[in-house]
């Protein structure tokens, strides 16, 4: 039985925007070697839009109208059971480092701040920097790079590795690994960056690689927002207004510095791997490669993220070694981000609390024959405080969504619109048949398994008592 566990989690990240699942382009050597000794799954769902909801459905197990982080800027629950507290409670040492993000940053001062109420939600060790820098790394350079102080803190390009937030960050995840194999405690760990949310900042030894004209265009066709929700159009125009809708050369651009920066991650990934076969821990620890979401990226004509539930943004990487595996598995099965925790507890044969609405995907994650996924997905976004800056009132967009391998069907709650897509013939998502009458049966099936699976998700906690 494996021993230890190490859970890589990046921000942003498409699952298109790999090697392993297909890009011609971007080179990520080590994740691409990590995923031939592994199990890949090419149609893993997040619960969610954005960083906060998705993060806390995978450290709980929940989704997110049920541990209430709803939005971007909503705390989770103190009494919500996270994945850190279990495995603390037997007898596992606990370790973030990077970004968690269960808390609102909008509330810290100008840096993220060293976390000292310890344990924090379940982590015994926290080294904390996320979409804002940390204080602990900012000293760091203020005492390595002192005449680097100010590029770091305006995220400039082109710094030393040395002297990177990224390459911090994984430094404090080998110092933690490196300790832990000392005192032969069992270890869990959390590496997680902000990153790959342009604009991004990749170090100097990156800052060759990719051109932009080497960028693929964005997926878009003519005409196509025309036939879905009003919103689609209105967001795009708000961006377009104030200026924050790339054109294509400041796309390309974009996108090379996004492609350098996942390349220059991909190397964080290595060294840690790297950690743990140095520390002769390999071969008793499961490792994690997966994101929180992906991004548009310009792609049906929208920028960043939420609430737009398009594949680009749902669809996440996700990579599974555990020791004894069947390795090289690459599975269509469908999964969802609240499927991890139970997963996890399953491996290290550690009972899975109450509450927890996930499934163990063991099976599949093992390779084992007949094993089976999901038949849906459920995905959610409620009031994205994105859609502000486009000019657009947050209360008037909630929306879920559920998708199977050939259909995806979008629910907008008291509203006459909706979206629906037929994946096997339109995989790119651009034409909705919500209102075509030629389409009317399979909507009815989707929208009858959105209200099956809607009905499914409620909150099994607490148990209730009834006397007759």
């Amino acid at each position: 039985m494996p021993k230890n566990l190490v859970l890589f989690i990046t921000d942003g990240h498409r699952a298109d925007c790999l090697g392993c699942y297909g890009n011609p382009i971007l080179q990520t050597p080590n994740i691409d070697a990590f995923a031939k000794d592994a199990t890949l799954f090419r149609q893993s769902y997040c619960t969610h839009t954005v960083c906060m909801p998705t993060r806390a459905s995978i450290f709980t197990g929940r989704y997110p109208h049920i541990h209430g982080v709803w939005a971007n800027g909503c705390r989770l629950p103190k009494d919500e059971v996270t994945l850190p507290q279990v495995l603390a409670a037997n007898g596992y040492a606990t370790g973030a480092c990077g970004k968690i993000h269960f808390e609102p940053q909008q509330e810290y001062d100008q840096y993220a701040p060293i976390i000292e109420d310890l344990p924090y939600y379940g982590f015994q060790e926290v080294h904390l920097t996320e979409n804002k820098l940390g204080i602990e790394y900012i000293r760091f350079v203020e005492q390595n790079f002192p005449d680097l102080v100010e590029k770091v803190k305006k995220r400039a390009s082109g710094l030393p590795e040395e002297a990177h937030e990224l390459h911090w960050i994984t430094s404090r995840a080998i110092d933690f690994v490196k300790d832990k194999v000392k005192s032969s405690q069992p270890f869990f760990l959390s590496c997680s960056f902000h990153e790959l949310i342009p604009p991004s900042n990749p170090p100097e030894t990156f800052m060759d690689m990719y051109r932009p004209e080497d960028m693929p265009p964005a997926k878009v066709k003519e005409g196509e927002m025309e036939n879905k929700p009003w919103y689609h159009k209105k967001s795009y125009e708000g961006y377009m207004s104030c200026g924050r809708q790339p054109d294509e050369k400041t796309l390309r651009d974009i996108l090379v510095s996004y492609y350098r920066q996942a390349s220059f991650l991909d190397k964080q990934f290595g060294q840690l791997t790297d950690a743990l076969k140095d520390a002769g821990v390999w071969d008793d620890t499961i490792v994690i490669f997966t994101a929180d979401h992906g991004l548009v990226l310009n792609d049906h004509y929208q920028w960043r993220h939420g609430p737009f539930l398009y594949d680009e943004v749902i669809n996440v990487p996700l990579i599974w070694r555990v020791p004894g595996m069947e390795s090289g598995t690459v599975t269509d099965d469908l999964v969802e981000s609240v499927d991890l925790m139970p997963t996890i507890l399953d491996l290290l044969d550690i009972e899975t609390p109450a509450g927890v609405q996930g499934q163990s995907m063991r099976p599949l994650v093992m390779g084992e024959k007949g094993a089976q996924g999901r038949e849906s997905v459920l995905v959610q976004d409620r009031e994205s405080p994105d859609l502000e800056p486009r000019g657009i009132e947050p209360s008037e967009v909630t929306l879920v969504g559920v998708r199977t391998k050939d259909w995806k069907l979008i629910h907008y709650p008291g509203c006459p619109y909706g979206e629906l897509y037929d994946l096997k013939n339109d995989p790119d998502e651009f034409d909705n048949l919500w209102h075509d009458a030629g389409h009317a049966n399979p909507r009815k099936e989707m929208e009858r398994l959105l209200l099956e699976r809607t009905l499914a998700a409620r909150d099994p906690l607490p148990e209730r008592h009834f006397h007759w």
